[in-house]
């Protein structure tokens, strides 16, 4: 790199300007240029200048090319992908991890696609849990909820075992610590007092926080039952590896049967179709969505069960259940939304209630937010 031709800063102020896959290319060109493009400000204050969002999907076994999961941004643009090994499926995608199972031995793995650390997990129950005579083999696949514990910055796993529907054993519930010079050991923990929801769509970590949609109001909501504002959310800090004090539900949505016919007589709401835990920009918001709009509940104050209800999507009624899921607010006020059982990513404009189509992603068997530095990523297929 000639720095006669240019002041350093004016280039340095130049390259800020370009997209991280551009960069990561421009890094082979010389010593220089990957010296300049590599410097930790450099890629920091790159960061700071492209913020995103960017999405990051998994796929199914059966696409072409036997790509495992990509990384791209709101115009479709490949920014990285990575090739599936035999017998591998994406479990979860939270913190800028991916979670990885390899369906032949059972086995899981977390990959940071920025640094390319890799994490393995002790494929054995906590030592508690073997001394009291529980048994792996006798529970169903786990469900992994994790993220980034805020006080030392480690990456923790929550694993949830739940028994077989036919028998009578109560869940388990564990934890373990990330750490990439060996496999994680996993520490017993003991179980909520609330029951709660197994579904995807009912579980969330934010900040180091895994938040948990209390069956007892998933039930009534489905039910057509009375819901009360008690123990809506039960919530487990991975830092101090506690369950925390359950969050009141809004207290302004007591549903019971005669208020959905109300509903459904005044202002069209035909039931509830779906409810649904999301991250939406660092809040945890409640999804309930109507056959005729999708209300966004934001929660302000944990201790005090104060929600805000911030946003309602007016969707046309349908017969087909059409699930969504909001992913991101962008800058200028905008929804990024994804209709789940259609894969159809939209931007949505809530002072003309207005959806704009984005891209069918009907790959895709899961997509979610990507909060890694992107130009950490190289851009190419692995």
């Amino acid at each position: 790199m000639d720095e006669g031709a240019l002041p350093l800063d004016l280039v340095h102020e130049i390259l800020l300007h370009l997209p991280a896959k551009t960069l990561c290319r421009l890094r082979a060109v010389c010593r220089p240029w990957r010296y300049l493009l590599s410097d930790p400000l450099f890629i920091a204050a790159h960061g700071a200048r492209h913020p995103g969002p960017h999405l990051i999907g998994s796929y199914i076994e059966s696409t072409e090319h036997d790509i495992l999961f990509s990384i791209v941004d709101l115009s479709g643009q490949i920014i990285k992908q990575i090739r599936r090994k035999e017998g591998e499926t994406v479990t979860g995608m939270a913190a800028g991890l991916v979670c990885i199972k390899t369906v032949h031995n059972g086995s899981y793995r977390f990959l940071n696609p920025s640094t390319e650390a890799v994490y393995h997990l002790l494929d054995r129950l906590a030592q508690e849990h073997i001394d009291r005579g529980f048994e792996l083999r006798d529970y169903c696949e786990p469900v992994l909820l994790f993220g980034l514990a805020a006080g030392k910055g480690e990456y923790k796993v929550l694993r949830m075992l739940k028994y077989p529907w036919h028998g009578t054993g109560k869940p388990l519930f564990e934890v373990c610590t990330l750490n990439r010079s060996r496999r994680a050991r996993w520490r017993a923990k003991q179980a909520p007092r609330v029951p709660f929801a197994w579904d995807d769509c009912t579980r969330v970590v934010i900040d180091g926080v895994v938040y948990l949609l209390s069956m007892h109001v998933y039930c009534s909501f489905d039910w057509g039952r009375h819901v009360t504002e008690q123990d809506w959310v039960i919530s487990f800090d991975l830092e101090t590896e506690e369950w925390r004090p359950n969050i009141k539900g809004p207290s302004s949505l007591i549903v019971d049967t005669a208020v959905a016919d109300m509903l459904e007589r005044l202002v069209g709401r035909a039931g509830l179709k779906h409810i649904a835990l999301t991250n939406l920009n660092g809040s945890l918001v409640i999804v309930l969505g109507w056959s005729s709009c999708v209300d966004m509940w934001f929660l302000m104050d944990s201790e005090e069960g104060l929600w805000v209800k911030q946003y309602s999507l007016q969707v046309e009624p349908c017969k087909n259940h059409r699930p969504v899921l909001p992913l991101q607010v962008l800058d200028d006020g905008t929804i990024v939304i994804l209709i789940t059982n259609m894969q159809l990513l939209q931007i949505y404009d809530p002072r003309s209630n207005t959806f704009t189509d984005v891209a069918r992603l009907s790959r895709c068997s899961a997509v979610g937010m990507y909060t890694g530095n992107l130009l950490t990523l190289d851009g190419h297929t692995q």
